[in-house]
């Protein structure tokens, strides 16, 4: 008698907490409660210890349910709702003037769900009613943020991420190829890279566009590239630098004053000035870098010293 064959477990993770439902959605996790004792609208699973564990099919409903709750619809009307009926909402709702918040709820959703349409539509609008910039700044930089931090707790699949990352690189390098060539010779060229082991280019790609919309010249290195390298074309370059970087992951903690002192080092014509942003810099006292190297709190602060006057 054959026996019978055994799913393999899936390589996704398809299991949350209330804490990632609450940083995915926004909802505080006693609202997220009240919403499963008082309207059924979530069933979670429990374990053998009666801890709660949310599937995808929850995460869908918190999201689903915090976009309609925006526009206007009270928690019982929403809760009569099917889930499908609840999607079918969410899609055909999306129309002229759509707000910030509205807008990242939507593509948290998509991303989840691999909804590529909900995706581009939502971008779409977006970006007629705002413009292109703030479809970045205000959008995709912050949901690309929250995927990260959700993917470096185990609580979303890397594929997700990588969903959500080459739709927005898609838009990016678009935008980029349809701009001309910094021409801006009065001013340093910039070199922007990222640091060995570091591949979240977003951000990267973002201020090279912007640089480029300013006239700027830019020599763009992309990803994981070693000190060694950046000091080689600094040889190489017969006038002034602009050196911009942006850490997201890499260095590790533990190694990021060893980073930049190797840079400060290494990096050592007078012509050269280091501008750094990311979230491994978070809270590096500035007292204590390296004399070459400035650290910004975002990219928008670090285009702009990048734009200032040199002193």
């Amino acid at each position: 008698m054959k026996s019978k064959a055994t799913r393999p477990k899936s390589p996704i993770q398809d299991r949350f907490s209330i804490k990632d439902l609450e940083l995915f959605s926004g909802i505080k996790a006693h609202t997220i409660r009240a919403w499963e004792r008082r309207y059924g609208l979530l069933k979670p699973s429990r374990s053998d210890t009666n801890i709660r564990s949310y599937g995808m099919d929850e995460l869908r409903t918190v999201l689903n349910t915090s976009l309609l709750l925006k526009r206007g619809m009270s928690i019982s009307q929403v809760a009569a709702l099917t889930e499908e009926q609840r999607r079918e909402k969410i899609k055909t709702g999306i129309s002229d003037q759509l707000g910030k918040d509205e807008a990242l709820n939507a593509l948290k959703m998509a991303t989840v769900g691999y909804d590529e349409e909900l995706f581009e539509r939502t971008s779409r609008i977006y970006r007629i009613d705002h413009g292109f910039e703030a479809l970045v700044e205000n959008l995709y930089l912050p949901v690309l943020n929250m995927i990260g931090l959700l993917w470096q707790s185990s609580s979303i699949c890397a594929a997700q991420e990588h969903f959500s990352s080459n739709l927005v690189r898609q838009k990016l390098v678009s935008a980029i190829d349809a701009l001309p060539l910094g021409g801006d010779a009065a001013r340093p060229m910039v070199v922007l890279y990222l640091p060995e082991n570091e591949i979240h280019e977003l951000g990267l790609l973002y201020l090279q566009y912007r640089l480029r919309r300013e006239g700027r010249r830019t020599i763009y290195l992309g990803g994981s590239v070693p000190i060694e390298d950046i000091a080689d074309l600094v040889r190489q370059w017969p006038g002034e630098l602009d050196v911009c970087s942006i850490l997201t992951v890499f260095p590790q903690a533990d190694h990021v004053g060893k980073y930049l002192t190797a840079l400060d080092i290494q990096l050592k014509e007078p012509e050269i000035r280091i501008h750094l942003c990311g979230p491994v810099l978070t809270g590096i006292d500035p007292l204590g870098l390296p004399r070459r190297v400035t650290v910004h709190s975002s990219i928008p602060m670090m285009l702009q010293a990048v734009n200032g006057e040199r002193g």
